[in-house]
């Protein structure tokens, strides 16, 4: 190898036609190769590694140490060599570039054929083993990930058959359901997508039994509830770029938003101990390997003991810590560590360093968005805790005995460096780096800790000691700020204590302004349950029933009996409330199992919501049948999602209009004054509200697809994370161009998405004429209390001013001093 050109020389079966390869193709490749520089051989089969160490062993002892062997896939491997390798990368560079290949090739699944994807299971059925499978579609919101994978490995592995996993919505191959590290790197899936799972011994039908149950369950993610957890405001899910407005001021930082509340403390720097490896040659292969078995016990041992301390205090982040231990106990990172050991002839850290650098790489490599990218954070910390086993460095007590109450600063934080926090010490949390649903975000919100990552580089800079105030809501963190922002802080940090309690003790009062302006709070549902949670927190009825709920489970479409019995079981929860039925929205990022449709290059302009409905009729046709049956003696409404033309409005009126013919000429039961409305969720509905709204009965603005359609950037893009803003001003004003034109044709209007439940956006929202606001559930007590700290009067003038403000971060900013000054 040199930095000027690489050699590459192929020595196996796939030059030949056959598998495997000889010694002395292997021999030969090698001293053409080290005649120019140093040689790494890329060997993914057992007969091709023992061809390759018999042939190192031939060698002459000063050669040998110029060659390295590797596992890594041979295509993307030899790919990611040889630019390593041209770059001037030394020997270990570039087989570590080999082998952290995999984790950035991806295919993209529109180039994929439908007859080469992934088998559904590796082995044969046969007559003798009994076999069993099931599809399944992943209920909970935050997916199949570590906690979750955690119960699902520690599920499969109580039983005796072999079981794979598999996503089927990305067409991955069918994984190991016992090993965490595959379940975790290649098994996982979000919520709404497929998973396939196999099992095939004797207790096949126990194992897929107990399986399903815990994934229709949302694997206990989905159990608890109450009206004292309010749900953290949503947050952005990536370290952003700055914004113009955003960029620092003197004496200022600005970061994501983690977890809400005002901390003021000084600054703790944390680092962390460094753990710098040596690579050694060792004779005793079995002796090294039996060190490495040594320090993994240990590891686990530690990792238990820190699983009980913590669990007595929160069961939630014990699970992160059972999710570590059984990364140390699967199987194959330990056997790539020691199968590295005995390949290369090295010392077990530096097998370690390697095996874990590439399983890091892995998750890194994850598609944006994919929440498992961030458990390469996991997998850092197990194999630093391996490290400094092996290297003899003793375990620091990390962030426990603080002296006095500090704001931690740090690059960034392990699971095991926040698992032992002084939490009446710690005051806040700051760092470099993260994003919102890293570990030190999560573990912040679960405690309530004020939290504000992603800060940059610029944070380490920051000196020891020096008195920090911020703002886990906004991202503000000041630097040595005046007594006087000190004490604007602390009366905010008060204020935020008094609203919440006093919002949990008026619940069930309506949301009426200051100068008697009443407006609608109501909830974002999915099914009974969720709707009996709602009544709860004080919801005044449903401002969106998704009824995807009925569809994606099962590979047949539901009846029209079926469809009615939900519905009106719902309805039945909400009394006289009224309940507003969105018909089906599936297609794009959620693809409905039971309706074969093309790929498509571009899923979230494709075929979805009514254009989906105009492609089968008949899915929405019986779907609007079972809601006007089960409509007799309930409050219903009935919405049609992403109407971006007026066409579109009125195919999707005629079909209603059909469905209730229908039923009066069979002589069923039916309303036959259901108020039908529509979601504005396309700059093209916007602009032609005014056109729309005659047609209609309401309006229901849909600011999730809104903003991702105003801005053209994908809401599941963790780059984009700093431009997704509903704030925005763009999409405010097209806010302000659907309501004016539902006023104006006399017709009312709401808005579901994630911006109705935020408490900045109300004086802005209510200002503009909004008059309903639709959120999720554990929302609903702090907006109604918001609603009736303002008058309609004052936040008319917040929207005027808001108007005029050029850029998001503008927004945000002056609203947030709007809420502070009520």
């Amino acid at each position: 190898m040199s930095g000027e050109s690489v050699l590459v020389i192929p020595a196996g079966g796939t030059d030949d036609g056959d598998l495997g390869t000889s010694v002395e193709k292997v021999m030969g490749a090698l001293e053409r190769v080290l005649e120019r520089g140093d040689a790494l051989v890329l060997a993914d089969l057992g007969s091709a590694v023992m061809a390759t160490q018999m042939a190192i062993e031939m060698l002459n002892p000063d050669l040998q140490g110029r060659v390295q062997l590797t596992d890594a896939p041979l295509v993307e491997g030899a790919i990611a060599a040889v630019v390593a390798a041209a770059g001037g990368g030394d020997l270990t560079t570039v087989r570590r570039a080999a082998e952290q290949a995999l984790a950035t090739s991806k295919i993209p699944s529109d180039l994929l054929d439908e007859e080469a994807l992934p088998a559904e299971e590796p082995l044969p059925d046969t007559a003798d083993v009994p076999v069993e499978r099931v599809e399944l579609v992943v209920p909970n919101p935050t997916g199949l990930h570590a906690r979750p994978a955690a119960r699902f490995v520690r599920t499969a592995m109580g039983f005796e058959a072999d079981i794979t996993v598999q996503n089927v919505t990305h067409r991955r191959s069918p994984v190991n359901a016992k090993s965490m590290m595959d379940v975790a790197n290649q098994g996982t899936a979000m919520q709404d997508e497929r998973i396939r799972i196999v099992a095939r011994g004797e207790d096949a039908v126990e194992a897929i039994a107990a399986l399903r149950e815990l994934v229709t369950r949302g694997f206990g993610e989905m159990e608890a509830g109450g009206i004292g957890m309010p749900e953290p405001a949503p947050v952005s899910p990536a370290p952003p770029m700055p914004r113009v407005d955003e960029l620092p001021e003197e004496g200022k930082l600005r970061g994501i938003p983690a977890s809400e509340g005002i901390a003021i403390a000084p600054a703790l720097l944390y680092r962390p101990p460094s753990l710098d490896v040596e690579r050694r040659t060792v004779s005793d292969l079995d002796a090294e390997v039996d060190r490495l078995r040594r320090a993994l016990e240990q590891a686990r041992q530690e990792l238990t003991a820190l699983e009980q301390e913590v669990a007595s205090r929160d069961e939630d982040v014990a699970r992160i810590f059972e999710f570590q231990r059984m990364m140390l106990e699967d199987p194959s990172l330990v056997q790539s560590i020691e199968e590295r050991i005995q390949r290369e002839d090295c010392n077990a850290e530096a097998a370690a360093e390697d095996v874990i650098a590439g399983w890091v790489a892995r998750f890194e490599g994850r598609e944006d968005g994919d929440p498992m990218r961030l458990r390469a954070a996991d997998v850092r910390d197990v194999g630093n805790r391996l490290l400094r086993i092996l290297l003899g460095v003793e375990e620091s007590r990390g962030l426990s005995g603080l002296p006095e109450p500090v704001i931690v600063v740090a690059h960034d934080l392990t699971p095991s460096d926040t698992a032992r926090l002084d939490r009446d010490m710690l005051k806040g949390l700051c760092t470099a780096m993260g994003g919102a649903t890293s570990h030190v975000a999560i573990l912040a919100r679960m405690w309530g800790l004020p939290a504000v990552v992603g800060l940059g580089e610029g944070l380490l800079d920051v000196p020891e000691g020096t008195m920090l105030v911020m703002d886990g809501g906004t991202g503000i963190v000041e630097l040595a700020p005046s007594p006087d922002i000190v004490q604007s802080y602390r009366e905010r940090a008060e204020r935020q204590a008094e609203r919440q309690a006093e919002a949990l003790r008026h619940v069930e009062e309506p949301a009426v302004t200051r100068d008697g302006h009443r407006v609608e709070v109501v909830a974002n549902v999915g099914d009974a349950a969720s709707a009996r949670d709602a009544l709860a927190q004080g919801a005044e009825g449903i401002g969106l029933l998704r009824t995807e709920f009925l569809y994606l489970d099962r590979a047949t479409l539901p009846d029209e009996e079926e469809q009615v019995e939900v519905y009106r079981s719902i309805a039945q929860v909400m009394g006289e409330r009224p309940v507003i039925v969105r018909t089906l929205d599936v297609g794009g990022d959620k693809p409905l199992p039971s309706i074969a449709r093309p790929q498509e290059d571009n899923p979230a302009l494709g075929v979805r919501a009514i254009r989906l409905s105009r492609w089968y009729p008949d899915l929405l046709r019986v779907q609007l049948r079972a809601i006007l049956r089960a409509g007799v003696g309930h409050n219903l409404k009935v919405m049609f999602p992403l109407i971006a033309t007026l066409e579109e409005l009125r195919w999707a009126r005629g079909l209603l209009h059909q469905a209730q013919e229908e039923l009066a000429a069979e002589g069923l039961e039916h309303t036959t004054t259901i108020e039908m409305g529509i979601m504005i969720e396309t700059p093209a509905a916007a602009m032609m509200a005014d056109r729309l709204a005659p047609e209609v009965d309401f309006f229901s603005i849909g600011t999730n697809d809104l903003t991702q359609y105003t801005l053209a950037c994908d809401r599941g893009n963790q780059g984009l994370g700093y431009l997704f803003d509903s704030l925005d001003p763009a999409v405010l004003r097209l806010i302000e161009q659907v309501i004016e034109a539902g006023h104006a044709a006399g017709k009312w209007v709401g808005l579901c998405g994630e911006l109705g439940g935020q408490r900045e956006a109300m004086p802005v929202l209510l200002g503009l004429g909004l008059d309903e606001f639709s959120m999720t559930p554990n929302a609903i007590p702090i907006a109604k209390q918001t609603v009736r700290s303002l008058a309609r009067s004052e936040a008319q003038h917040v929207a005027r001013r808001t108007l005029s403000l050029p850029t998001a971060g503008a927004v945000r900013e002056y609203l947030v001093s709007v809420l502070d000054q009520g």
